[in-house]
């Protein structure tokens, strides 16, 4: 999830989800049905990756508590396989109420983004003519049959809660539901285990589930085109319990899927007239300086973000994170992570984290390492940290996070 990895097309993974997602509303006694389903995602897969000119792909999920909005992402990305083009805008909202989007753009020579934390534009030239549309087939690999075995198998109890409508122009609806007393019991086992281990990290968020965790309900349809593509897929899932004091809660995560502008997307490069813009020229795809890092003995030093609370309508800080780079070279990374608090928020430290990590740097990506952290009582887990040499900033991210705040990942340079 890094800013650079964001500009990789995602529409295979995600529509390779969609086939876990939706397989449970699939009957399994017709066949036919099933099979449609899971064609329709393959087909439609295969025409991104190969066949179709253009196309516009958006996704968009949004997260609510009891009806109201924790945390929504939106993306939309367009390919122009013709021209060799791309384009992507993506904004969330994260659970600290805070929000931030992206744009990035890519043709043969130039790759153009910008962050809603700056206001330069960022443009790279490459010397050689290179087409920047790359879409994965997940589908096509062997390792995906036996996943696809395990899903069958999965959802082999769960029948006849589809519905397939063939329209007169040769289009099919899809759409199906599942209430709590249809949920298999070992997927209500699965999914309370799950989110007792997921919402653990966040200690004081009103919606921690502790007790009385159930899936209350599965929903979701599907259009596809009389060609076979899989044009749009909605899904919602419910889920119910309890906090610590005996609340209510209903946690809703609602995620659709749309293809759309097929062989009709246009994409135009932006003007960055009278923008500030930083430029980087003359860059090879070969070894590109932007997958090097430059002078990498100035990152080592100490880096800072702000922990922030809502109270009383309004943002407050009540503390800092401390990233502390020790070293840092084009093969490893090491360093240390600490919290701060203010004295009147001292309650906010009895869940601090404190940790060190160390962790190498791939061939050919020099500003983006998996690491290895080790807290203070000895566990262990993993992380990412990204070099962003433009925004002069470092992004960490972290695996499993135990906190009562919502985790910024990036860190400016502390100067004072």
């Amino acid at each position: 999830m890094l800013r650079k990895k964001k500009t990789v097309l995602v529409i295979s993974f995600a529509l390779g989800a969609l086939l876990i997602a939706t397989t449970a509303f699939a009957d399994i006694t017709n066949k036919s049905g099933y099979d449609q389903l899971k064609e329709s995602i393959k087909d439609t897969v295969e025409m991104c990756s190969t066949q179709l000119d253009s196309f516009t792909f958006e996704s968009s999920m949004v997260f609510k508590d009891n009806g109201k909005v924790l945390s929504s992402e939106n993306s939309v990305s367009k390919y122009d396989r013709i021209n060799k083009v791309t384009e992507s805008i993506s904004s969330n909202q994260r659970l600290d109420g805070r929000s931030y989007s992206s744009y990035s753009y890519s043709d043969k020579t130039t790759y153009i983004r910008k962050y809603s934390d700056s206001e330069e534009y960022y443009e790279t030239r490459y010397i050689e003519e290179k087409d920047p549309i790359y879409i994965d087939n997940p589908f096509a690999e062997d390792e995906f049959k036996d996943v696809e075995r395990v899903i069958d198998a999965l959802v082999g109890s769960l029948r006849d809660h589809v519905h397939i409508e063939e329209l007169a122009d040769g289009s099919k609806e899809i759409y199906g539901s599942l209430n709590e007393a249809q949920i298999p019991a070992l997927i209500n086992a699965l999914t309370s285990l799950q989110m007792k281990q997921e919402l653990s990290y966040r200690d004081n968020q009103d919606f921690r589930l502790t007790q009385d965790i159930y899936v209350k309900g599965v929903g979701g349809s599907a259009q596809v085109n009389p060609d076979g593509l899989l044009e749009s897929i909605l899904g919602t899932v419910t889920i119910s319990g309890k906090d610590d004091k005996g609340n209510t809660h209903e946690l809703t995560l609602d995620i659709l899927f749309r293809v759309y502008d097929v062989n009709n997307t246009e994409i135009s490069k932006p003007d960055l007239t009278g923008k500030k813009v930083v430029k980087e020229e003359g860059i090879s795809r070969e070894k590109p300086s932007s997958e090097i890092l430059t002078n990498p003995d100035k990152y080592i030093g100490s880096y800072k973000n702000d922990i922030i609370i809502e109270k009383n309508g309004r943002f407050e800080k009540i503390g800092e994170r401390k990233l502390e780079i020790t070293k840092l070279d084009n093969s490893q990374v090491a360093g240390k992570y600490t919290e701060e608090y203010k004295d009147d928020y001292q309650e906010y430290a009895a869940n601090k984290l404190e940790f060190s990590f160390v962790g190498n740097f791939a061939e050919g990506n020099y500003h983006s390492a998996t690491l290895e952290i080790t807290d203070n009582s000895g566990g262990t887990q993993q992380g990412n940290i990204y070099i962003d040499e433009y925004r002069a900033k470092i992004d960490l991210y972290l695996d499993r996070v135990r906190r009562s705040l919502e985790y910024d990942p990036t860190f400016t340079p502390d100067l004072d």
